[in-house]
């Protein structure tokens, strides 16, 4: 039953302990959480007690935990919220999966490769269910991008275009594995998996550093990644550009927020038969109109005009949920997770040895 869009009453609920109380859980991930009804959260852990505190107020709970150990034996649950840094965050998901429960961790799903190895095979092991942040598959610019890429019309996809450019960072792994693993995400879920991927890379000062990547899919569509930590963190635009080129189709998104479809314009004489040299083109085509969508945020008290809703996060554990209640693999896991760091991996490897290195070379 539906009480507004995307809220309804739940038939059943599972019990939520959140574990990670900092900035990115407080102020974005838990915001959502709150308004997923089939979650009833039971227990927050943070070793700040006093972070702790607060979002143990915010759920209505008469305390907080500082211990993992001590709040998975203590509170019976269900699921486990892992908002965690990257290093720490796959191996406090392995205890939480130990411990009987599903797991949802923030993006990415991990940055050593070994880790998330032994997390797998936990995973395998208890027969629990992982899924992952990739909030971006939901954000509305996105959605609409997939949408009209997967359209009758639009074609095969030829060219897939990104730039990430964001601010100073502490070192180009964490551009890499951290900062970028979206937009590795993004291309496997709009193009299908990247196949090869060839790099450069341009350190112009300590946090500031500049990758330009070429990559191939497997189903022959060339993709270009231009990464970087030279900008800002509050640019009001260019930060993030996604765009796909198909037949005489084009759609972008600008920031994550903006979205705009270019579709086929309409022929007025073709010269593709050689019997004109009138100029170099093969047709003289008249412009339609652009589609463009943005959000709405005039109205920021409805879900749909909140920020967790528009880049998807809300959409994203919600999904994760709906899976664990019925039972089936969550639509975003363990496998696009590690995707997102073997690519990243690739990429410091192309650097390093100056070459074009296969996806699958990566272990």
């Amino acid at each position: 039953m539906y009480l507004f869009p995307e809220l309804e009453i739940p038939e059943k609920k599972l019990r939520a302990v959140l574990v990670g109380c900092g900035e990115q859980a407080t102020c974005l991930m838990h915001d959502a959480i709150t308004y997923v009804a089939a979650l009833d959260v039971v227990g927050v852990c943070d070793l700040n007690k006093e972070r702790a505190d607060f979002a143990a107020r915010r759920f209505g709970l008469s305390r907080s935990y500082q211990d993992l150990d001590e709040m998975l034996s203590s509170v019976k649950a269900d699921v486990a919220f892992v908002i965690m840094v990257p290093r720490l965050a796959p191996k406090l998901a392995k205890k939480c999966v130990e411990a009987g429960l599903d797991v949802y961790t923030e993006k990415p799903l991990g940055t050593d490769i070994q880790d998330l190895y032994e997390l797998e095979a936990a995973l395998k092991k208890t027969g629990r269910k992982l899924g992952v942040s990739f909030n971006k598959r939901f954000g509305l610019a996105y959605s609409d991008m997939k949408r009209a890429i997967d359209s009758e019309g639009f074609g095969h996809p030829a060219v897939f275009n990104v730039r990430f450019i964001g601010g100073y960072r502490s070192s180009p792994t964490d551009l890499l594995r951290t900062g970028s693993c979206h937009f590795f995400d993004l291309g496997r879920y709009m193009i299908g998996e990247i196949e090869e991927v060839f790099a450069y890379k341009y350190e112009q000062a300590p946090g500031q550093h500049v990758f330009a990547v070429s990559a191939m899919f497997d189903n022959g569509c060339v993709g270009s990644y231009t990464l970087g930590s030279v900008g800002s963190w509050a640019c009001g635009y260019g930060m993030e550009a996604v765009d796909v080129r198909g037949d005489r189709n084009m759609v972008c998104a600008d920031n994550g927020r903006d979205f705009m479809w270019q579709k086929p314009s309409k022929i007025l004489n073709s010269y593709a038969d050689g019997a004109s040299n009138q100029n170099t083109q093969a047709v003289a085509e008249q412009a339609v109109p652009v589609e463009i969508l943005r959000p709405n945020y005039s109205n920021p008290g409805k879900l749909t005009e909140s920020t967790y809703f528009i880049n998807g996060n809300f959409q994203c554990i919600r999904a994760f949920v709906d899976a664990i209640l019925k039972g089936e693999e969550p639509p975003v896991g363990f496998h696009d997770g590690m995707m997102a760091l073997k690519i990243a991996m690739a990429i410091e490897k192309s650097v390093e040895e100056k070459r074009a290195v296969r996806i699958d070379e990566i272990h």
